[in-house]
């Protein structure tokens, strides 16, 4: 049974209170760190994984501070993580961290670390020790279109596999010739 979007989203925030009753471990579980974790693992594998809490949910269990918080700090990894460069100052941490809780609040905090290690690693373009607002926003924008590729590759792989399941010449609505022959004998004996 499908649950009203309103009692799924607070019994996950249940869970979440559950898991982590006091923001500080949830900050632990996911901190910068995990970054370097995440690097190898896929997109889809994230995205589509429903146990771990977005961005909307953060905001919604801990309030605006908590979620904040946490973004300016996965900001902040990437800012340090900048070569010798002029960095991005705290008013503009705070302010990308603001536009991403409101842009991408459906995004979990997992796939947020998975897009700043690929930033980290150049799959964005380069920052050159230089590293602003605006290139983290334009990543993100390639890295939302990776999820979307990532997530529809997945589905239709889910489909195939469905299909593949069904007996044969159900795939495409068809029969093929021998179960017409027995379909036919069935009718015809009554």
């Amino acid at each position: 049974e499908k649950k009203h979007p309103k009692e799924e989203e607070n019994s996950k925030r249940i869970a979440l209170f559950k898991k982590y009753p006091d923001p500080e471990q949830f900050f632990k579980d996911y901190s910068p760190s995990l970054q370097i974790k995440l690097v190898n693992i896929s997109i889809s594998s994230l995205s589509l994984n429903d146990k771990i809490p977005t961005i909307g949910l953060i905001r919604g269990a801990y309030g605006d501070t908590a979620a904040l918080e946490w973004l300016k700090t996965q900001f902040g990894s990437l800012n340090d993580y900048a070569e010798n460069g002029i960095g991005i100052n705290a008013f503009q941490i705070e302010e990308l961290s603001w536009l991403f809780i409101q842009e991408y609040y459906y995004i979990n905090v997992a796939e947020i670390c998975l897009f700043l290690s690929r930033f980290k690693l150049g799959k964005y373009g380069q920052f050159y020790g230089a590293i602003g607002p605006m290139k983290i926003a334009s990543a993100m924008k390639e890295f939302i279109n990776d999820r979307r590729i990532a997530i529809e590759s997945k589905e239709r792989e889910k489909y195939c596999e469905s299909m593949n399941q069904l007996p044969r010449g159900k795939q495409n609505g068809t029969i093929d010739y021998e179960q017409f022959l027995e379909l036919k004998s069935r009718a015809e004996s009554g």
